[in-house]
């Protein structure tokens, strides 16, 4: 039992609001994903979610598994890959073998020597609550019901660390 679900992404030349990425056929980009799978027992990887690249106008595809140690029931999928000449379009596909649910989260493709960073905002404060690095882990941040940050995480190869933390208090008025 295979599933899959595709993106499709054309390269941008019909319009002139995409003036910061471009894709290139013969150039190299990097991908970065998150996956957890909902298994029944305990796993040192995941082995029926991965990710694949398949390019219109080209018979070559990628394929990406999970590697590295599973987070916080998450396991990390990195990669490079060289968009091949006469490539028209970028199909992603997030693939699961299986009958367990796969979950997947950040996917991201940039060229390969650049940094990318990315923000993840509260949609109802709008409060910055999460910043993702160039490799694709996370700086969690933690607020009190004031608005006033209270602890910042990291996501590193080892798990999720709190990194700073600081308690603040307004001292009560004697009756």
């Amino acid at each position: 039992h295979t599933e899959s679900f595709q993106f499709t992404v054309h390269p941008c030349d019909e319009c002139d609001d995409c003036h910061s990425f471009k894709s290139k056929p013969g150039e190299r980009y990097w991908v970065s994903a998150w996956v957890k799978e909902n298994q029944v027992s305990q796993v040192i990887t995941y082995s029926s979610a991965f990710l694949r690249l398949g390019f219109v106008g080209s018979a070559s595809t990628f394929d990406f598994v999970p590697t590295g140690e599973i987070i916080d029931g998450w396991q990390r999928i990195v990669g490079d890959f060289v968009i091949p000449t006469g490539a028209t379009s970028m199909d992603i596909k997030l693939m699961n073998n299986s009958s367990v649910n796969a979950f997947f989260d950040d996917i991201r493709i940039h060229p390969f020597n650049a940094s990318m960073k990315s923000y993840v905002y509260d949609p109802q404060t709008l409060w910055l609550t999460a910043e993702l690095d160039d490799n694709n882990y996370a700086t969690f941040y933690e607020y009190d019901k004031e608005g006033q940050l209270v602890r910042i995480k990291k996501e590193t190869e080892r798990g999720i660390m709190t990194i700073q933390e600081s308690r603040s208090s307004n001292p009560k008025k004697g009756l």
